[in-house]
């Protein structure tokens, strides 16, 4: 597992997050590989390797299951912000998140997906900057992104990859 995405488990919680949740590759390969869908070709042996490895698929198996709700509490101490903000930043129905944590269920796993692209910025943000320098840019306006808040930006995909691009952008000195 790359440094990063260590840092990202470790955000959201640690380990013990990944134990029993995520299938291995190897089995999510073998549920793909064994009946490729109807008038497509099979994948070259090489290919579904590079697709299939260690890793990749996860984050995938923890997302499908549902985080446990606690995670967004170490998520938010991470950010150094309340559950309530963090809920409105990622734009999670605030009561249903605090419910989740007072009963103990999982999130969903659209809530989980959030939670995930958002400790996945922070450990890249983190890594490029520091800790604190990291964690701030993540809740400041940022011009690059059209002067929007990165972390408001991660309800979608396309605003996670925007703001995963420009964390690139900044780790090879491109300025935008």
């Amino acid at each position: 597992m790359a440094e990063g995405e260590a840092k990202a488990i470790e955000i959201l919680g640690g380990r013990a997050l990944l134990r029993g949740r995520a299938p291995t590759a190897r089995k999510a390969g073998a549920a793909r590989s064994a009946s490729p869908a109807k008038g497509s070709r099979p994948a070259a042996k090489g290919a579904a390797k590079a697709r299939l490895a260690p890793g990749d698929l996860r984050w995938t198996g923890l997302i499908r299951a549902g985080l446990p709700a606690r995670s967004t509490q170490t998520l938010a101490s991470s950010l150094d912000m309340s559950v309530k903000d963090l809920a409105v930043s990622l734009r999670l129905p605030v009561r249903t998140v605090h419910r989740r944590l007072e009963k103990g269920e999982p999130l969903t796993p659209e809530e989980s997906e959030r939670a995930v692209r958002a400790a996945r910025v922070l450990a890249k943000a983190e890594d490029l900057l520091g800790e604190a320098h990291g964690r701030g840019w993540v809740r400041a306006p940022c011009r690059a992104l059209g002067g929007e808040i990165p972390i408001t930006l991660l309800d979608t995909a396309d605003g996670f990859t925007a703001v995963m691009d420009e964390l690139g952008r900044l780790e090879h000195g491109v300025l935008s």
